[in-house]
């Protein structure tokens, strides 16, 4: 089990924001959609994405919020430097100890900047990067591989006076704007602070946006996305190797429904995780599938998990929690009705909980029995123990709220995570 926190650094402990008022925006996450999230061990980082509170409004971008699963507590931090402008549909990526958050879409519409948040002082910096530089372009998707951060695909402006090469990249004009998709893939080189457009062989994804990728070894899994007015449901691998495509897959079992503003994410050795999107229908998804990497199988896990998402986030902490945050659970186009997007950890897993994470778990539910017998454990026990229990201590909202749900996997009633039933409980009971 991790037992060391990312928040235990002394920058993240003098930066940590105390509420000032009693008000459920300064003790949980607000809700959001076209965010930026990241695992860092066991630690969900959160930051940027838009809501309906106002209409159509940028999440504050100048402070970080962290959700620790096994602490079941939000945490607020202010952050130094140059903070990016608000967006949201930016990709971001982690090269340890940098955060990187480049492109996206801000209220003055497309921007091809790159930023990079430091994780030991918490300090934003602008990069300055060389020319020819990425085109203005969001919903695009990043991975990192060997330090280098690719990015395939996005919608935009024209991209012909930017790294381009016409005679192999695509860019498809949408009929009514001046934006489109394309298919180009490049790469930023962290170390020489450039962007190279990586020449390929094999038969390309078609240009698209709202897509998925993730990386494994060194093969990029791509699916899905919006091409002109449809929603993909296609399949495609990338040898990083020799930059090859493979063209579309041909895999067994039923195939997921074509959708966009969907995630995919590692759900084991062998299995990605594909959850919801928004579909051909305009309608938002609830299911589940599982891609087995091997035999290149759809299975599907769950038709209707009751909590349909899109254009959330999905990251992956040490201990295998597949953690989904945010995310629209309404049509997001549908401009009479109010956008609804939700605050809820959505938690994923493909194996049973560790013995050692239960027993830690079931020492805290019974700290009142068990605390005088903490010291006979090891040091790094006690020390999650303490931080357990101080952490339970310092977090005294005005109302609780079960703030993460099982959807796959064990289910979080075997840890001391609060249910929505406990959370009812004691706020009858204040």
């Amino acid at each position: 089990m991790a037992l060391k926190s990312l928040c235990s650094l002394p920058a993240w402990q003098s930066r940590k924001l105390t509420p000032q008022i009693r008000h459920e925006s300064e003790y949980y996450c607000v809700d959001r959609c076209g965010h930026n999230a990241v695992c860092v061990k066991d630690e969900l980082l959160i930051w940027g994405g838009y809501n309906d509170k106002e209409g159509s409004t940028y999440c504050d971008c100048s402070s970080l919020w962290v959700y620790n699963l096994d602490l079941d507590v939000w945490m607020h931090y202010k952050v130094a430097g140059r903070v990016p402008e608000k967006r949201s549909g930016a990709c971001s990526a982690l090269v340890w100890p940098y955060w990187y958050i480049f492109c996206g879409h801000t209220m003055g519409g497309n921007v091809n900047d790159m930023h990079r948040l430091d994780l030991i002082n918490l300090t934003w910096e602008r990069v300055r990067l060389k020319e020819p530089n990425i085109s203005p372009r969001d919903k695009a998707a990043a991975w990192v591989y060997r330090n280098r951060i690719y990015c395939f695909g996005g919608f935009g402006i024209a991209p012909y006076s930017y790294l381009w090469d016409k005679s192999a990249d695509v860019f498809s004009e949408e009929a009514w704007a001046e934006r489109g998709w394309n298919d180009q893939l490049l790469y930023f080189d962290t170390e020489k602070c450039e962007w190279v457009r990586v020449s390929c062989k094999g038969p390309k994804p078609k240009e698209r946006a709202a897509h998925s990728a993730v990386c494994i070894n060194d093969t990029v899994y791509l699916f899905g996305g919006r091409h002109q007015t449809g929603r993909l449901n296609d399949l495609h691998l990338l040898d990083l190797e020799t930059h090859t495509w493979s063209g579309r897959i041909s895999c067994k079992g039923g195939e997921p429904t074509g959708r966009s503003w969907h995630t995919m994410s590692q759900l084991s050795k062998t299995d990605l995780l594909l959850f919801g999107g928004f579909d051909n229908n305009r309608q938002p998804l609830d299911d589940a599938w599982k891609l087995d990497i091997l035999s290149l199988q759809w299975t599907l896990l769950v038709s209707h998990t009751g909590l349909p998402r899109l254009w959330h986030t999905a990251c992956v902490s040490i201990q295998g929690d597949v953690l989904i945050f945010g995310g629209c659970t309404t049509n997001i186009l549908e401009h009479e009705s109010p956008m609804i997007t939700s605050d809820k950890v959505l938690v994923f897993r493909a194996q049973p909980f560790s013995l050692e994470r239960l027993c830690l778990h079931t020492l805290a539910k019974h700290r009142d029995r068990t605390i005088n017998q903490w010291n006979a454990l090891s040091k790094p026990h006690q020390e999650w123990l303490f931080l357990k229990s101080s952490s339970a201590d310092e977090f005294q909202p005005p109302f609780y709220k079960n703030c993460a749900v099982s959807v796959v996997g064990p289910h979080l009633t075997q840890l001391a995570v609060l249910s929505e039933k406990e959370a009812e409980v004691i706020n009858r009971s204040r």
